[in-house]
């Protein structure tokens, strides 16, 4: 049986693609860590929309938790034909003076688990040649961000990871995909993150996403400021200009 797989989808930009694909009656296999919020989801969704909701309460900053999961579905007989790596988190502060676990928690997060989740799950889309893999970036990914140094790093992985692959696969038909989202109202924005003017909405993410998907692209950045301060910019101004640019505005933030 085929299902959507969706990382930290119990709020914000995850929460909002389990209720599109739900929407659109797919399966869903849910994955975070809070229990509470999966459950009440899974009772929501599978009594709104009459689909089959799998949750799995997992830390995805622990390391070979990707292959637990993998293992446990295939054992299930459960197929997924669209992966979203949408689970992140961010820290806020000089390398220096934030803690390693937390740092490391975060590259674990951001980085290695969304490796090993699209790794693993892509050979038996390539093997059925149909699938999509939808990884969550961000406009952080396109230069470097002073004192958020390890979250911008680890979206630029993101996204030149998934560029990367969908030009492996597009001669078959797996689709591969980066949104970069710029300040959107989420947990993220209000528990570390940094940010100014107005807050895109989750479900306008998913919206753009969506979008982009049936116009075949590999990458999108949602919103013309966006593209502006990520695409223009870094052309226009040197890279030492840009970061410190940069790291002025997040000063102002404080």
């Amino acid at each position: 049986m085929k299902y959507t797989l969706i990382t930290g989808a119990s709020s914000g930009i995850g929460k909002a693609f389990a209720e599109h694909y739900a929407q659109k009656q797919h399966n869903l296999v849910l994955v975070a860590r809070s229990k509470n919020k999966l459950e009440q989801m899974k009772s929501a969704l599978e009594q709104q929309y009459n689909v089959r909701v799998l949750t799995l309460i997992n830390d995805l900053s622990v390391p070979n938790i990707a292959n637990e999961i993998y293992n446990n579905l295939m054992a299930m007989n459960i197929e997924i034909d669209t992966l979203i790596n949408s689970a992140g988190i961010a820290t806020n502060g000089s390398v220096n003076d934030v803690s390693y676990y937390n740092q490391h928690n975060e590259i674990m997060l951001n980085v290695v688990s969304l490796f090993d989740l699209t790794k693993l799950f892509l050979k038996p889309m390539l093997k059925n040649n149909t699938g999509t893999i939808i990884n969550v970036a961000s406009t952080s990914a396109y230069h470097p961000i002073p004192t958020m140094a390890v979250y911008a790093a680890t979206k630029s992985f993101v996204l030149s990871f998934s560029e990367a692959l969908a030009a492996e696969c597009q001669k078959t038909n797996v689709q591969i995909f980066a949104i970069s989202p710029g300040a959107t109202d989420t947990n993220f924005f209000s528990n570390g993150g940094v940010s100014y003017g107005n807050l895109r909405t989750p479900e306008h993410v998913v919206d753009v996403t969506m979008s982009a998907l049936k116009k075949q692209k590999i990458s999108k950045i949602d919103g013309f400021n966006n593209y502006f301060t990520s695409m223009i910019l870094p052309r226009i101004l040197t890279r030492s200009r840009m970061v410190k640019m940069v790291y002025n505005i997040m000063n102002k933030q404080d």
